[in-house]
């Protein structure tokens, strides 16, 4: 053991002298590593951290506006289309009965088009529904 780890530990002797021999180990060691090196590998790793998450962050956020821009067009036709072939009275005014939106062609069309499977079909629907009015009514009675 060299007397100047001797010596600081005479003056520290809670420590003692090898506490003061790792240290210098240690800071010897140490010297030759400066910060730049870390310094450039954690920029590159936060740059590259970076570009990952603007990628992903933007093409989520992309994706996302056009899935919603889709459903909302989607859902907007869709219920205009309801509208019209269930007869709410604002879609048949704007399309079948009005003057605008070639609605001459319109009207031709759903005439033309009403083939005789749908007829058949509504006259079905309406057996249906008599028939529960009727189970319905005879229930009441009883």
């Amino acid at each position: 053991m060299e007397q100047q780890y001797l010596d600081k530990a005479a003056e520290h002797p809670v420590l003692g002298p090898h506490y003061f021999v790792a240290r210098d180990v240690v800071d010897k060691f140490m010297a030759q590593f400066e910060p730049g090196p870390f310094d450039q590998i954690i920029k590159k790793a936060a740059d590259d951290l970076y570009l990952s998450l603007h990628e992903r962050l933007e093409n989520f956020l992309l994706s996302d506006v056009e899935s919603n821009l889709q459903g909302t067009l989607w859902r907007q036709i869709d219920e205009s289309v309801k509208a019209l072939l269930s007869g709410e009275k604002w879609a048949l005014e704007r399309y079948a009965l009005g003057s605008k939106y070639e609605s001459e062609k319109i009207r031709e069309a759903v005439a033309k088009h009403i083939p005789k499977e749908l007829q058949d079909a509504r006259v079905a629907d309406l057996e249906t529904e008599i028939a529960r009015l009727r189970e319905d009514l005879e229930w009441h009675r009883r």
